[in-house]
């Protein structure tokens, strides 16, 4: 079920690479500006702003399952439909319509594996979903490295290839269950036994002995916004919502600014997709080495040193004239930023009570497609005012933030089961 869950998590990391890597192509047909390619790069944010909250809320209420199908349809639509864009207006459109997909599949995605994992290995699977993901990375730049270059139009192919999500649905709809948790807090119990019955069948004869017993089931509850905002979760959403934020204008300033930012500096358009052709290989290295710690550090602690790391080597990026310090500094933050992204997708969604789950982890990543929108246009406006480096030097003030806020603020998740972590806020949950 991961290996299904982690071939829909691919496509976001393919959209990423794509928009970016085919904007200096954008750029050159059809003369673009610095500004006019930010209203690219914000356009999937407003459209996953929209897939965070409908896609969360429809998740709490249908259910994980019928949503991470759905939404892959519709961005998989979108995606080949921006192959034929008559206009770069069009080409905004469509990507604003392919994020609002795209952030209701991923959205959907985090909770659902979330509540399948067992909590000594929940952090680790979703680094190792992470990490399947994060193979779109060099293999999607691989691809735009010999795609785009061959003609004006060439890069309208890379929207065909991130369309192929579609063909995971066919397997998804024979493999993937609903999430048993959310069948229980929605009064379907029945229908939740026979998977518990077989993955806990699967686990006897893996580990040789009988489970433990299990923890009280979840109540019978359904959740709401107001809910959210209530005095006993404000604290973990606002956390959770800065948090988010502050990552996406970290990932987001990085790797889909990233060749342009280099084509601007002097590089042409085949060194700038070689050099992020390279720095994808380093994504998949992060995402595959944050899932042998992600569970051994609390994982406030864990996106602490991740931050303060991260922000050193993106100083170090921006002081930097030299090519291969470039190279060595960019493959370093590449890995950082990518086991940074699979420390904060895993982290939202625990913070949340089953009935709230969707709708938390939804509001928080609208919170953080906000700041995506916004990101394109602060990273304009720092270019133009300043240089190339001063826009790596925002990105480090601003993940260090993340760290701090976390660390100091945030809950403590690892090696705990979600009961455990709602009940510290839930009174209902307490009296049980």
């Amino acid at each position: 079920m991961m290996v299904v869950v982690g071939f829909f998590y691919l496509f976001d990391a393919v959209d990423i690479v794509v928009f970016g890597n085919t904007a200096p192509a954008m750029r050159a047909e059809w003369g673009l500006s610095v500004t006019d390619i930010a209203w690219g790069s914000a356009a999937p944010f407003v459209g996953m702003f929209v897939g965070a909250v409908v896609g969360g809320q429809l998740a709490d209420r249908f259910g994980r399952r019928p949503v991470v199908l759905g939404a892959t349809v519709m961005y998989s639509i979108c995606s080949f439909a921006t192959a034929f864009a008559p206009s770069y207006e069009a080409v905004v459109v469509l990507r604003g319509l392919t994020g609002l997909g795209l952030q209701a599949l991923t959205g959907a995605v985090m909770v659902y594996a979330s509540e399948l994992l067992p909590r000594h290995v929940r952090g680790r699977y979703l680094a190792i979903i992470a990490a399947i993901g994060a193979v779109a990375v060099p293999v999607t730049a691989l691809i735009s490295r010999l795609v785009v270059p061959l003609g004006e139009s060439a890069w309208r192919w890379m929207y065909v290839f991130g369309a192929l999500g579609i063909l995971g649905v066919v397997s998804g709809y024979r493999r993937l269950p609903e999430s048993p948790r959310w069948q229980v807090t929605r009064g379907r119990a029945d229908l939740a036994e026979s998977l518990v019955a077989k993955l806990e069948a699967e686990a006897e004869d893996a580990t040789g002995g009988p489970l433990p017993l299990p923890g009280p089931e979840p109540l019978i509850r359904t959740g709401s916004v107001r809910e959210l905002m209530a005095r006993r979760y404000v604290k973990r959403t606002a956390v959770a919502c800065v948090a988010m934020a502050c990552f996406v204008l970290v990932a987001y300033g990085w790797s889909p600014w990233l060749p342009s930012l280099l084509t601007a500096r002097g590089y042409t358009q085949a060194e700038a997709l070689t050099f992020v052709s390279v720095l994808g290989i380093a994504s998949v290295l992060g995402a595959f080495s944050s899932s042998l710690v992600i569970d051994r550090w609390d994982r406030k602690n864990y996106i602490l040193v991740l931050t303060s790391a991260l922000s050193v080597v993106l100083f170090a990026f921006a002081l930097s004239d030299s090519r291969p310090v470039m190279l060595v500094t960019g493959f370093v933050i590449s890995m950082l930023i990518q086991a940074l992204l699979t420390a904060v997708y895993t982290y939202a969604p625990e913070v949340f009570p089953t009935h709230l789950r969707g709708i938390g982890n939804g509001v928080v990543n609208s919170v953080g497609r906000i700041a995506g929108i916004a990101g394109p246009f602060i990273v304009a406006a720092v270019y133009n005012a300043f240089d190339f480096g001063a826009v790596f030097a925002y990105l480090a003030v601003v993940g260090l933030a993340l760290g701090l806020v976390l660390s100091s603020l945030g809950e403590r998740t690892s090696n705990r089961s979600l009961e455990d972590i709602a009940a510290e806020s839930d009174p209902a949950e307490i009296d049980r």
